[in-house]
Parts: structure tokens; C-alpha cells; sequence
């Protein structure tokens, strides 16, 4: 029995390694919106092999069920690699610019939706393993569920290094070997093993095959966005982006991040590439008003070293750099390119750290006069949610306050945002510096910021003292001498939006008039780059208005819940409807009451399990960071959960530990709804061990009682309606991919605080549903 208990436990792996790597891969191919669908259509997957499962179930005998599970397995790993060749050949079509409003036609509706369909295939093969392995051993289903559990928490810590050492297609092909290997552990009988013949050829062809393309880059993601690979001179993945760096004749080498974002390395040697751009003059404003007085910097997200280049370029040497991504910090600009930028990195006084900048700010205890952050952000997607660019704790009020708080006398925060994004970027971002100076008790906030512009890219100066006037001749003469655009000075009066918040007396009544929304954004809430307003998003679904590439996530989301509805509907609803209704019959109420209880703690999970993920997204520095320690804990202590579930044995034992689980995750997630974000604020300054391990017992105590709740049920409806329990698996499934679109829409409208309100809401509709009196038999299963 322990092949089997191990062999889902492999087939659990892969399948959440896959899903890991669609999201890396889908970031780069498409769009950083795009990447969250692959929650979707793997709980999509999963959910749709319990329904076949129910509806062929006398084709599915439990005498065959080594052979069944080695079946799919193998299913799973050839589709795998179906899906693999198709999804690195086939984006959406054309290019968005981020800078340039879009639309989502019904052609990428229908590409979007082969896409899905074919993802989704090897999903559903994984999920018949466990589907079958849980109804046909459902005498030992908490048993099952731990090594579910436990081999899905394993990919959470083998993502990364997977990615580093060989790419993401590459991973996805050691996929579908493990698919392949977990077909050899099961064999064809359940008490001896043995191989079957087919499954040792398919793990030998697949070896085969990866070790090919190894070698060969067969299967590999071509041209996409803006990225060519004829150019191309350096790529490598890890589990935060693909880095790559292109070579294109008679230009300084560009550093994408998911062949979109970009920036220049310059080299510190040729004076052929200096003086930079009239375009980098705008970012280089501060470091250019204090030059001939040398200040102590630190440059958020320095890239490719232009920041530092031009902060040395006019007399200041002690740079303190936040670079959050160690294959551009240690692979690029300490590695491949280190000679080529002339040591940089490594020139006397610049002082590297591979930190999140806003976790690098709590924690240090430096001061700067100059605090910088030029249009940081990555455009890449994490498996956290379809807004994890849009939610960036690096613009937030509480940010900008904990910028201001590590500033010298006289320092500057210098900020860089694009303002011709549908007029909504730099204006939400002098939202954040006025509500920041306002809760310091500024008085006139006006006197305290300076903004320009240069084409696409504006500059927002703040201080915590006001402007003096030579500060103000100084900055005024080098918007003058370099052909800068004023859009707020102390000194006249501007009247375009960006002036308007940085100085009207009565802020909030623009905020309401403005058409975009622009208000500040908090950590409760942090999605700076979305400006839909609630009370317009209904025109902006449905009226064909352009919208910016971030704010056009609203539509992605909007048309991913109408795919999934329509895939759920047709691959669950329907067809166990017309095909098992009969199962309805005879108790049907009671019926009703348990696949309610498996829709309420499918929907309560995932959104408990995404709430979380974003709530210690700053604390541990990064979106990456938050899914490995968040997800592998609370996958690991459910699976804990699960097991210690099956020391219950009467029927009265689970029914009350089915309660008590019930009660305890609706307390702790109430009371973490409420105490997180001071706590985590308050150990934000621990070392990261301390974090991580915080943020493991945090998340493992509630994960601990979620994991009982799924066998408890399962061992209770065993008793009363066995018929039903691949349904409810089904249903169990369809709830986890409502509930995954479902808590970004909550998040992005109400905040993570309602997040996980909405998921204790769902946990008590489950425990209302079993509150009842458990069924009785001779002998428990479990014994």
C-alpha cells in the first residue's frame, strides 16, 4: 500500500509543479493577467476528473485500481508535454504596450480559451489518480489526503532550484517524467509490484526527451513581446521572472524581465554611451540638484546600473542598492556583465543587497539623502493572483511613509512613474506623497513636492521639509537647461491633475470627479496600478472603452470567470446533472446539505489560501517568497491534519472533530483578519529566518484544522451516502476555481482583510451545513 500512498503523493508534485510552471511560462508569453489562470484550470482539472469519475464508475472497478492509477498517470505525463509544445508556441496574438490602451477582442477570448482547454488536459489526468485513489480507498482517506498534501508542499520548495537549474520548458518535461515514474510505482497490482511494460517505455522515451532538449532547446519559447532570440545573449529563469539580456547591434546591451520590462546596461568604460538620454535626465533630477554636495543614496530596483551611473556621474558615492531579483543581481551585473559595465556593482562605495526595497527600508537602519525608485516594477506574474504586479507594497501610503522616515535633514525621496497612462500613474502617485504628508501633519503638503516630466516619464520629488527658495532656483534652472516639462512647482500655479492633488485644499471632492480612479492606495489594499472605479466597471467590461494594460486585468479576470463558468457549467454542472441525478433521490435534502458543506470548504480554502499569500507577500520580501513558505506550510499541516484526523475512530469521534475543526479555522482566520497586519508590521525588522518561520506557524496553525475537514466528511458521507462522494470531490473542485477568482475580486475591491472574513463566512456555512447528528454503524472504516 505504500507505493500507492507514494505514488500520489508524486502525482500531487507534479501536478502542482506544473501549475507553478505554466505561470512562469504564461508570464512570459503572454501577459502577467494571463499567468493566474492556470489556478483556474488546474482546480478546473481536478474538479472535472471527480465528476467522470462519478459518471464511470462502474467502468472504473476497484479490482483494477493499480492499473487505473498507472493509466492516468501515464495520460497525464503524455499531455503534459502536449500541453507544453502547445503553450510555448501559441500566445495571444500582437503586442500590448503597456504604455498604450487595448482592448480584449473575442480573438484573444478564443485563444485564451484553446490555451486553457489545453492546459487544462493533463490536470484532469492527475486529478483522475487522486479522484480514484480517494473513492477506492476511502477507508483510508485521511491517509491518502497527508501524502496529497504533503507531495503538493514539496513543490513549493522544489520550484526554484528547478528553475535555476534547468528553465522552465525543461521542468515541465520533468514533469511528465514524474507523471511517468509515479505510472512505474503503481505497476498492476495493488499488494506486489509490477512494472507495467508501457510505463517503463514511456519513462525512457521522456528521459529520453528531456535530456534532448538539454541539449538540443527543442521545445523552447520563441520570440515573444519584446524579445527576440536572435539577439538574444543570456536567459535564465528563476522562480521570481526569465531574465534576459539581448545583444542588438550598435546598442548598449537591454535587460528584459519576462521579455517585457526593460532597461540598459551601460558600460562605465565607453564614454561613447555617456552622457545618458535626455530621457534619463528626468530620473536623474535629484541626484543632479544635490550635485557639489556628495549624499548617501539608495537606489530601489537599480537594474541594469543606470541610476547608479548617473548618481555617479554627478558626485555621489555611497550608493546603497535594494536589487530583488539574484539573477539580474549575482547572473548579470556581478556575473556576465560585470566586466562589460566596468564592475559597477563592485566600484568603491556602491553597496549591493538582494532585497525587496520596502522590506529593506523597514529593516535598515541607514539614512539617506536620497531615497530613489524609477519605474520599479517587473510586469511578470507569481502564482499568487492575476494582480500580483498590480499589487506593489512598494507604492502604498504606509510605503511612502517609511520613505520619508529613513530621509536625512533636507533628503529627497525621488520617485519615477509614467504619466500617460490614461492620466493615471503619476497622478495616484502624488495621491500617496499628499496623503503621506498629510497623516505627518503637513500643513501645506504643496510646499513639500516637485514633479516633472519628460515625454512618457514624470518625476515626483518629496520632502519632509518644505522647499527652500535656492533649492527651487536650482531645480527650475535644470528643468529649464534640460528641457523638462514643470508639473508642480511651490512657485505659480499648474492646473493639470498631478498639481491638483499635490495642492487643492479639498482633495477628495477630484478624487470623486476624476473619471480614473486615483485615490491612495494602502498595504490593506495595495493595487496602485488599477484605476477602475467601482461604480464604472461595469461600463468598462462592458463598453469597449480602452483601458491601460493594468487596469485591463479587470476585463481578463471578468472574461476568465465567464470561461470558467461556462467550463464548469458544461463539464461538472450538466453532466452530473443529467447523467447521476437520480443520486438526488431519496434524502435529497441531506444530500444537498453535504455537497453544500464540500462547496463552502472548497470556496473557504482558496480563499484563506490567497488572502494569506498576499498578507505576507511584504513581510517576506516578495510574492515568490510568500508562495513558497505560505503555500508549502499550509499545504504540509493540512496534510498533518488529515492524517491525525484518522486517529478519530466512532462516527461520533469525527463528527466532532469535524466541529471543532470547523470552529477553530473560523476563529483563528477571524482573529488573523484583524491582527496580521500589525503583527506582521511589528516583526517586519526580524531577520528573514525569523520571518519565514513566523510566517510558517502562522499559517500551519489554521491549515492544521482545514486539513480535517475534506477526510472528516468524506468518512461521515461514506456512511450516509457513499453514492455521492465523487461528486462531492467534483463539486469540492468547482468551488476551488470560483473561490480562486472570487478572492482577487474581494481583494481588489474590499481589501485582504474581507478576504479572509469572506473565507471564515464560507467555513461557517460548512460547519452550519454538518451540523447534524452523524450516522452510526457496527464498525468505523478507519479501524
Amino acid at each position: 500500500m505504500i507505493r500507492t500512498y507514494l505514488g500520489v503523493g508524486l502525482v500531487t508534485l507534479a501536478t502542482l509543479l506544473l501549475e507553478l510552471l505554466l505561470t512562469r511560462i504564461f508570464s512570459v508569453t503572454l501577459y502577467y493577467h494571463f499567468a493566474f489562470m492556470v489556478i483556474s484550470l488546474a482546480l478546473f482539472g481536478l474538479g472535472l476528473s471527480g465528476v467522470m469519475l462519478y459518471l464511470k464508475q462502474r467502468s472504473l472497478p476497484e479490482r483494477d485500481l493499480s492499473a487505473l492509477l498507472a493509466r492516468y498517470s501515464r495520460r497525464f505525463a503524455v499531455t503534459t508535454v502536449i500541453a507544453l509544445i502547445y503553450v510555448v508556441n501559441h500566445s495571444l496574438s500582437g503586442t500590448i504596450d503597456a504604455l498604450t490602451p487595448g482592448r480584449f477582442a473575442w480573438q484573444h477570448f478564443f485563444q485564451l480559451s484553446f490555451l486553457y482547454l489545453f492546459a487544462t488536459v493533463p490536470f484532469y489526468f492527475g486529478g483522475m489518480v487522486v479522484s480514484l485513489a480517494l473513492f477506492h480507498l476511502r477507508e483510508r482517506v485521511a491517509t491518502i489526503y497527508f501524502f496529497d498534501l504533503v507531495g503538493a508542499s514539496l513543490a513549493c520548495l522544489l520550484l526554484d532550484p528547478l528553475l535555476r537549474g534547468l528553465g522552465a520548458p525543461d521542468a515541465v518535461l520533468l514533469v511528465s517524467l514524474m507523471a511517468a515514474g509515479a505510472a512505474l510505482m503503481f505497476g498492476t497490482d495493488l499488494r506486489r509490484w509490477r512494472p507495467e511494460r508501457s510505463s517503463a517505455w514511456l519513462s525512457g522515451l521522456l528521459l529520453a526527451l528531456l535530456l534532448a532538449n538539454l541539449g538540443l532547446g527543442v521545445i523552447v519559447v520563441g520570440n515573444t513581446k519584446f524579445v527576440e532570440r536572435r539577439f538574444l545573449a543570456f536567459s535564465k529563469y528563476n522562480a521570481m521572472s526569465r531574465i534576459e539580456v539581448q545583444e542588438v547591434p550598435k546598442q548598449p546591451p537591454s535587460l528584459t524581465i519576462d521579455a517585457m520590462a526593460r532597461t540598459h546596461i551601460y558600460s562605465l568604460d565607453e564614454e561613447a554611451l555617456k552622457p545618458f538620454s535626455e530621457q534619463d535626465k528626468i530620473n536623474a533630477l535629484a541626484y543632479m540638484a544635490r550635485k557639489g554636495n556628495p549624499s548617501k543614496v539608495l537606489i530601489i530596483g537599480p537594474g541594469g546600473g543606470t541610476d547608479v551611473l548617473a548618481a555617479m556621474e554627478n558626485g555621489h558615492k555611497d550608493i546603497t542598492l535594494a536589487e530583488i531579483n539574484p539573477v539580474i543581481l549575482y547572473d548579470v551585473m556581478l556575473g556576465e556583465y560585470h566586466e562589460y559595465s566596468g564592475k559597477l556593482y563592485s566600484q568603491p562605495g556602491v553597496k549591493p543587497h538582494l532585497a525587496e526595497g520596502r522590506s529593506f527600508v523597514r529593516r535598515t537602519t541607514d539614512r539617506f539623502d536620497i531615497i530613489q525608485a524609477t519605474l520599479v516594477d517587473t510586469w511578470a506574474a507569481s502564482a499568487a493572483g492575476t494582480f500580483s504586479l498590480s499589487e506593489n507594497h512598494l507604492y502604498t501610503v504606509e510605503a511612502f511613509d517609511d520613505y520619508l522616515s529613513k530621509l536625512r535633514p533636507g533628503g529627497l525621496v525621488s520617485m519615477s512613474r509614467w504619466v500617460r497612462i490614461r492620466d493615471m500613474e503619476f497622478v495616484r502617485l502624488c495621491a500617496l506623497a499628499r496623503t503621506a504628508l498629510d497623516n505627518r501633519g503637513v500643513k501645506a503638503p504643496g510646499a513639500h513636492v516637485f514633479a516633472t516630466s519628460r515625454m512618457r516619464a514624470g518625476n515626483l520629488l518629496i520632502k519632509l521639509d518644505p522647499f527652500t527658495e535656492a533649492e527651487l532656483d536650482t531645480l527650475h534652472a535644470l528643468v529649464e537647461e534640460h528641457d523638462l516639462s514643470l508639473i508642480y512647482s511651490p512657485r505659480g500655479e499648474h492646473l493639470n491633475p498631478a498639481a491638483v492633488v499635490l495642492s487643492s485644499p479639498d482633495v477628495q471632492a477630484f478624487y470623486k470627479k476624476f473619471p480614473i480612479d486615483v485615490r491612495p492606495v494602502y498595504d490593506e489594499r495595495p493595487f496602485f496600478f488599477y484605476g477602475v472605479k467601482p461604480e464604472r466597471l461595469w461600463h468598462a467590461l462592458f463598453s469597449g472603452e480602452l483601458l491601460s494594460l493594468n487596469s485591463f486585468s479587470v476585463v481578463v479576470l471578468a472574461a476568465l470567470l465567464g470561461l470558467v463558468t461556462v467550463l464548469v457549467l458544461c463539464g461538472i454542472m450538466v453532466p452530473l446533472w443529467l447523467g447521476k441525478r437520480q443520486a438526488l433521490a431519496g434524502a435529497s435534502f441531506s444530500k444537498l446539505r453535504d455537497l453544500a458543506y464540500f462547496l463552502a470548504i472548497g470556496t473557504g480554502f482558496i480563499l484563506v489560501e490567497i488572502a494569506l499569500l498576499h498578507r505576507f507577500t511584504l513581510h517576506l520580501g516578495h510574492p515568490i517568497h510568500s508562495l513558497r513558505v505560505v503555500l508549502f506550510a499550509i499545504l504540509l499541516a493540512s496534510g498533518v491534519g488529515s492524517l491525525l484526523s484518522g486517529r478519530a475512530r466512532s462516527p461520533g469521534a469525527v463528527f466532532k472533530l469535524q466541529m471543532a475543526a470547523g470552529a477553530a479555522v473560523m476563529v483563528l482566520v477571524v482573529i488573523y483578519a484583524f491582527s496580521l497586519g500589525p503583527l506582521l508590521g511589528a516583526t517586519i525588522g526580524w531577520s528573514l529566518s525569523g520571518r519565514v518561520a513566523l510566517a510558517a506557524g502562522l499559517v500551519a496553525l489554521p491549515g492544521l484544522f482545514m486539513g480535517m475537514m475534506l477526510p472528516s466528511a468524506i468518512r461521515i458521507i461514506a456512511r450516509r451516502h457513499q453514492e455521492i462522494i465523487p461528486w462531492a470531490w467534483g463539486l469540492n473542485g468547482a468551488a476551488s476555481v470560483f473561490g480562486s477568482v472570487l478572492a482577487m475580486v474581494v481583494a481588489i475591491h474590499l481589501g485582504f482583510t474581507t478576504t479572509l472574513l469572506a473565507g471564515a463566512g464560507a467555513y461557517l456555512v460548512a460547519v452550519l451545513a454538518a451540523l447534524r447528528r452523524p450516522p452510526e454503524a457496527a464498525a468505523d472504516p478507519e479501524e
